[in-house]
């Protein structure tokens, strides 16, 4: 029996159905998600409070027997910052006229033409919403938070939280450096297990671009550590031999070269391409801590998110005037937040 669109989207493609089928599918898109480095958590309001507190340990002093216990109750430093979520939204159209002849083989079926087109849409949505995640989340770690246009700047993570971006040189351009990379990685280490403040760190990892990466291949220290090395199947890589591509350990650092990009599409159609890594750098973070990064989700804008935890994404269907086809809003309400930026590091090759 045939159903009209407005019937189909009323009874079969609710705001609950469409964004249901978009969070439960699989999120295959970013290096970063798929190491799972940011927590995510949905919250009842497009404010996210984060509160840092400074809290020292102290050596418990001699006392004589008897005595009263000296007091150790220092109060903790504690400092509250309000940030949004920041609302992403996008509609994208199914009209009639690309239902004509789209249809299951030996079917008329109305509803399974929809189902056809709904799925193509619900996966570009999901594509298009998660790339931009993967962008921001680059964006916070790099310290600048810029809106995909690549023009606005939305916030600077290392202001927000009062702390300084830490760098540090690889003395890779000198032929005459004893070891540079294990001089580095000592640096990078000892930055990270002091700025740790409590914080638990089982590793530390390098997101590096092709250029850094090459220089690194190129040191001599490296080559000969690996000149004998054979890799075996599914175990760690040989860099001088396969693609470091695959993320392989060095002198207590994790590495893995990332050629990452995200596009958007400006207003006269053109596209800008966002590098996530700059060339010849490398992002050095922590692996183990416990909300150091961490996406929080705000609910739906409307009377459907009231009192509700946010989620991922939200899809909206709309029927267009006179049954011309169906309008998919689709809203993100997002803040990707490095809640200790100074355990960040940005690695450069030194001049």
């Amino acid at each position: 029996m045939e159903t009209g669109i407005d019937e189909l989207v009323r009874e079969r493609f609710g705001t609950v159905d469409l964004s249901s089928a978009i969070n439960k599918r699989d999120n295959e898109y970013g290096l970063l998600n798929s190491l799972g480095l940011f927590d995510e958590e949905g919250i009842d309001e497009h404010h996210v409070k984060i509160e840092t507190r400074s809290q020292s340990i102290s050596m418990v002093p001699t006392s004589e027997i008897g005595t009263p216990a000296p007091a150790g109750d220092t109060p903790d430093i504690r400092d509250v910052r309000i940030l949004p979520t920041f609302r992403h939204a996008k509609m994208h159209r199914i009209l009639a006229k690309d239902l004509q002849g789209v249809r299951m083989f030996g079917s008329n079926d109305t509803a399974e033409m929809v189902d056809i087109k709904m799925l193509e849409k619900i996966d570009l949505i999901q594509r298009e919403h998660r790339q931009t995640k993967e962008f921001m989340r680059w964006g916070a770690l790099k310290g600048n938070v810029y809106d995909p246009d690549g023009q606005r700047l939305l916030f600077n993570t290392y202001d927000l939280m009062d702390e300084t971006q830490r760098v540090i040189e690889w003395d890779l351009n000198n032929a005459n450096a004893v070891d540079p990379i294990q001089t580095g990685n000592d640096v990078l280490l000892d930055h990270m297990e002091t700025e740790a403040l409590g914080e638990t760190i089982n590793g530390v990892i390098k997101f590096c671009s092709p250029a850094y990466m090459t220089k690194m291949q190129e040191n001599k220290e490296f080559r000969d550590a690996y000149k004998y090395f054979a890799s075996q199947n599914g175990g760690e890589i040989n860099p001088n031999r396969q693609s470091a591509r695959r993320p392989f350990e060095f002198k207590d650092v994790t590495y893995i070269r990332h050629l990452g990009k995200a596009s958007f599409k400006a207003k006269d159609g053109s596209p800008i391409v966002h590098t996530f890594i700059p060339d010849g750098e490398a992002i050095a973070v922590p692996l183990g801590t416990f909300g150091v990064f961490q996406t929080y989700f705000g609910p739906l804008e409307n009377t459907d998110g009231i009192n509700t935890i946010g989620q991922e994404v939200y899809v909206l269907p709309k029927v267009m005037d006179l049954n011309m086809g169906v309008e998919l809003h689709s809203y993100s309400y997002q803040l990707n937040m490095v809640k200790k930026p100074r355990l960040v590091v940005r690695c450069k090759v030194k001049p």
